[in-house]
């Protein structure tokens, strides 16, 4: 998978065909503290994160647009296991959808505060 940071606690999976966006997130994460962060940059090799062999996600910023069939069933695949999700220019009128934090773009770093204090109440 794209970059990995590996370590002993859950990971952050950061989902999204734009690599610098990934890179961008996954810098931002890393000065957090989050040492395990997980990229992906194409929805079909996103399955592999529902092996439940390896501990579910502590966090997924989801960036695939949702008028990609697999990526919406991947993304509803993740909130039926109870995954805390951050949509990243998921601006959607689906009622079941709107009440997850949104990150648009472009984005800066207070954005991305906001969007994690949002996760961590």
């Amino acid at each position: 998978m794209g970059t990995e940071t590996r370590g002993a606690e859950a990971p952050v999976l950061i989902l999204t065909k734009n690599a610098l966006e990934a890179l961008d997130i996954s810098d931002y994460l890393i000065r957090r503290g989050l040492d395990t962060v997980l990229s992906e940059t194409k929805i079909e090799q996103c399955s592999a994160f529902f092996d439940d062999s390896q501990p579910p996600p502590r966090l997924v910023f989801f960036a695939f647009p949702l008028s990609e069939p697999a990526a919406r069933d991947w993304l509803f695949t993740a909130l039926s296991k109870n995954w805390p999700v951050i949509l990243v220019n998921g601006d959607t009128t689906e009622p079941e959808l709107q009440s997850l934090p949104m990150l648009s773009r472009p984005f800066k770093t207070s954005h991305l505060d906001a969007v994690m204090e949002m996760v961590s109440e």
